[in-house]
This record gives C-alpha cells, structure tokens and sequence, in this order.
C-alpha cells in the first residue's frame, strides 16, 4: 500500500485528552485552584442543560473546561497546523485534505464557547458537548467551511486508509440518519451527524501501538467509533459527540445525542 499524501488525522482527541487535568470537575468537595469555566453566562448555562441530560442517561462523571484549559486547547491546535504535524499518510490522495480539515471544533472559533467531557463507568470512552457562539463573517465562513468539509468526507471518502506512527488504518466513514434534529441538507443550518470506525489492518499491528501516544491505545487497542452532531442555530453552534467503544456509534447514541442537542439549544434560545 502506497501512502503519498500527508494529513493531520483526527488529532483533535488527543489534544482534548491532553487537556483533561485542566478540567473543572463537577461533584468534587475538595479542588485546588483554578482558573474559571470557560464560555459566557448563556453558553455554560446550555452546556449545563445539555450535561443535565446527558446525566439522565446515566453518564455521571463531567469536566467543564476551563478558561486556561480553552487557551491551551486553541495553541496546541494552531501549531499543530502550522507545522503540518502529525504527518498521517492518506489513501486515497484526495481524502487527505478533508480528513485533515474535519479536524476542528467549536471552541477553535476564538469568540465565546464553553466545553464540558463527560463519561461513565459503563461506557468506554469519552462524550463531549461544545457549545459556542458565531460572531463577524469570519468566524461564520469557518462554520460553513465545516459543514462542507464533513459533507466532501461522508460523501467521497467512506473508506479511507491511512498510516501513523508506522501502523496502518483502516477509517470508515458514513453519514448517521437522525430523527428529531432537522438535517443541514446542502445549507449551512441544521445539523449535520456523521460516524467515524477507526481499525487496525492486522492484529500485529496492534503490538506497535506500545509506547505511542495515549490516544493511539484508546481502548486498549482495537477499533476506535465515533459519532459527531454539529448543530447551527442562527449564531449559536453546538458539536455533540462520543468517542470510544463499537456501541458509540450506535442509533441508541445517535438519540441521546440528538436529545442532549436540543436541552443546549432550548436553554440558547430561552436565553436569547
């Protein structure tokens, strides 16, 4: 297998894990000081309707970011960028550069945006609900560009190979079919779902992971599901998603997500 092509592939957990002792932790009696929750009043005010929900669906450990934690979070992805890092090969070429530009989130948009992780001990891996507010034509072309980049990468790059750390993988990628949020289509409104399955070639492969980064033994090794719904509301953007085990990208997931969206946008639009 040839790999011409360079990309930064979905390096942005690895960054939120990296992140994770900047956390402001919810339910702890005793926390050593620390900077304040990131996001204005009305965004934390949705990220907390929006963990309120996700709670009832049994997920009760949660980390709302902090504003140091944000900082921290936008430099490492800007450098990450500029230096073209993470040097994952791409097959095919053309795959490369929406593989890379997917790669993003909210809280990179430089204007107001709260973050909060959250898990539970019968779910491996990691939700997270990223809430954020669009401000000037800048930010709103960032948005859009998103849109379109997911769209390019569900609809021309379903199976992707790619290597890293001199270990091959196997990406799928597919479109999730939602029932209470209303699709994006071909605008930039609504929201726009999508699963990425992330596997080894071979089980050999999977003993070159010891000594990588965490993020490459996510799970112990094995196959690595995500799901993502990026929402917009006029200028408000909520990005929830699960990272983990198989059963993240299931249609179970995909209604928990849909129904933590809508608590974040109620509470927007009652703040508005």
């Amino acid at each position: 297998m040839t790999h011409p092509h360079r990309s930064r592939a979905l390096r942005l957990g690895a960054a939120g894990a990296v992140l994770a002792l900047a956390l402001s932790s919810c339910g702890s009696e005793e926390e050593p000081e620390q900077s304040p929750r990131a996001g204005g009043e009305s965004l934390v005010a949705a990220a907390e309707a929006a963990m309120e929900r996700a709670s009832s669906f049994g997920f009760d450990s949660a980390g709302f970011f902090t504003e140091d934690a944000v900082e921290e979070f936008r430099t490492q992805m800007e450098d990450s960028m500029a230096e073209g890092a993470d040097d994952a090969e791409v097959e095919p070429g053309e795959c490369a550069e929406p593989l890379a530009a997917v790669d993003w989130a909210p809280l990179l948009l430089g204007s107001d945006a709260a973050r909060v992780d959250f898990g539970s001990e019968t779910f491996t891996g990691t939700g997270s609900i990223e809430v954020a507010s669009v401000s000037g034509a800048e930010e709103s072309e960032r948005v859009d560009e998103h849109f379109d980049h997911v769209r390019t990468l569900v609809e021309s790059c379903p199976e992707v190979e790619f290597s890293r750390y001199e270990t091959d993988y196997d990406l799928e990628v597919s479109e999730v079919e939602l029932d209470q949020l209303e699709t994006a289509d071909q605008g930039h409104q609504g929201t726009i779902a999508y699963s990425w399955e992330r596997g080894f070639e071979s089980e050999e492969q999977q003993e070159a992971l010891e000594g990588a980064p965490d993020d490459e033994a996510h799970s112990g090794g094995g196959t690595i599901v995500a799901q993502i719904l990026f929402t917009r509301v006029d200028d408000d953007v909520v990005m929830v998603s699960f990272i983990g085990e198989p059963a993240a990208g299931s249609s179970e997931f995909t209604e928990m997500a849909e129904s933590i969206t809508e608590h974040a946008l109620d509470s927007l639009e009652e703040t508005s």
